[in-house]
């Protein structure tokens, strides 16, 4: 017992020390014991799903392009046709080809190409993906591959810069000269 204010304390015997003592180490070690194996009460796992969406797949190519001015009698006409990209966010491993299909270029008085050639030039990538660098292609009005990925993972882009090469024959009149390029990806 503890002394009362005002009055001395009582000394304690040597059997109470040891039993103090022994309590307050057996506490001591139970608040342990509890401390370090306590865990939650409850437990519950919840499963967690999610799922990565694939966009699309898009082309881009300039609306127009004037091939260079040449002398009459000039039997081929070239230029380029701007910049080409296709962006690929469908994000799968499923390849595309872009295309290219011309039509003839005629002029008013009546002549007319007798061949077109649609060169890719070098290919930028961006993204998992290889794609050559284009080669000559000569166009018809049925489209031919222009620029194939080799490889492709995920989402990707490939951009191009592509020149077109017509050619006139020797007779061809002096005259404006107009056609179409269509390119596409599949």
């Amino acid at each position: 017992m503890g002394a009362q204010l005002g009055q001395p304390a009582v000394p304690r015997s040597r059997e109470n020390t040891l039993k103090l003592r022994a309590s307050l180490i057996l506490g001591t070690a139970t608040a342990g014991l509890l401390v370090v194996t306590a865990g939650p009460a409850m437990a519950a796992d919840t499963a967690t799903t999610f799922e990565l969406t694939g966009g699309g797949l898009a082309l881009s190519a300039p609306a127009t392009a004037p091939l260079t001015n040449a002398p009459a009698g000039t039997l081929t006409i070239t230029g380029s046709l701007g910049e080409a990209a296709v962006t690929d966010s469908r994000g799968g491993t499923v390849a595309w080809t872009a295309s290219a299909a011309s039509t003839a270029f005629t002029g008013v008085l009546g002549s007319s190409s007798t061949a077109v050639s649609y060169t890719a030039g070098v290919v930028a990538e961006t993204g998992t993906i290889t794609v050559a660098d284009g080669i000559a292609t000569t166009l018809t009005a049925t489209p031919a591959s222009v620029v194939a990925p080799t490889t492709l993972s995920g989402n990707n882009t490939a951009s191009w810069t592509s020149t077109l090469a017509v050619t006139m024959p020797a007779g061809a009149l002096a005259d404006d000269y107009s056609g179409t390029v269509t390119t596409s990806v599949l």
